[in-house]
């Protein structure tokens, strides 16, 4: 797989990262409460498990919808969804800078599933043990994030399970600095992503390679190759 498309599964969860703080950043500053300094080793072992958990379920994703564009890719339709994919970047770039909302319904479609996930969260909180933060990490994996669908969408396009599965771990790592910090910290990073020019320039990078996955296929000849 190029290490220019991993480097962009990277770049996507970092630069959107401001949207995954609103989704995660609660559940992080709740593990991350301490009074003690053995409480706050032990608690930081609680939010990197529940890392390891929400990345695990996003690669698990990833695999998923890879085998599902296997499948397009021998039907020869795998331009479609190519297409999408660069269709969602472009609503992305235009929901992160906030010109255009377009992405919400999708949020909107995905909060009907996690309605019947979420009840399984509240057996899990409050967090207590290693394995409560490691499965609460692999449920949040099913937040309605716009963020995340997009990923997806792309993740799908690559056709292939395994390249699909590393496109979103990478996704994840990328989402790291956001999201294992909280507090303070959580708080300066969000207001950092938050500013118009980071905005902007997140905006511009999910759409240029929006742009570019549509003129791939259908300028540079993908879409006639596939046919």
């Amino acid at each position: 797989m190029e290490t220019v498309t991993l480097s962009g599964a990277v770049l996507l969860g970092l630069l959107g990262a401001g949207h995954c703080l609103a989704m995660c950043g609660g559940i992080i500053t709740s593990l991350s409460i301490t009074s003690s300094a053995a409480k706050y080793r032990s608690n930081w072992s609680l939010v990197l498990l529940y890392q390891v958990g929400r990345i695990t379920s996003y690669t698990f994703f990833g695999a998923v919808v890879g085998w599902i564009g296997l499948e397009f890719n021998q039907l020869s339709a795998l331009p479609i969804l190519k297409t999408l994919s660069g269709l969602l970047l472009i609503a992305m770039a235009l929901y992160i800078n906030q010109w255009w909302y377009g992405l919400s319904y999708l949020e909107k479609a995905g909060k009907l599933i996690w309605k019947r996930i979420s009840p399984l969260s509240k057996n899990l909180l409050p967090v207590k043990n290693h394995k409560q933060a490691l499965l609460l990490g692999g449920l949040w994996g099913w937040l309605p994030c716009g963020l995340v669908y997009t990923s997806l969408g792309f993740a799908l396009s690559l056709g292939n399970s395994l390249s699909s599965a590393a496109f979103m771990f990478c996704f994840g790592i990328g989402t790291l600095p956001a999201t294992l910090f909280a507090g303070s910290a959580s708080l300066s990073i969000k207001k950092l992503l938050n500013k118009p020019g980071i905005r902007l320039v997140s905006s511009l990078f999910f759409l240029v390679m929006g742009i570019y996955t549509l003129y791939v296929i259908y300028i540079g000849g993908e879409a006639a190759h596939h046919h």
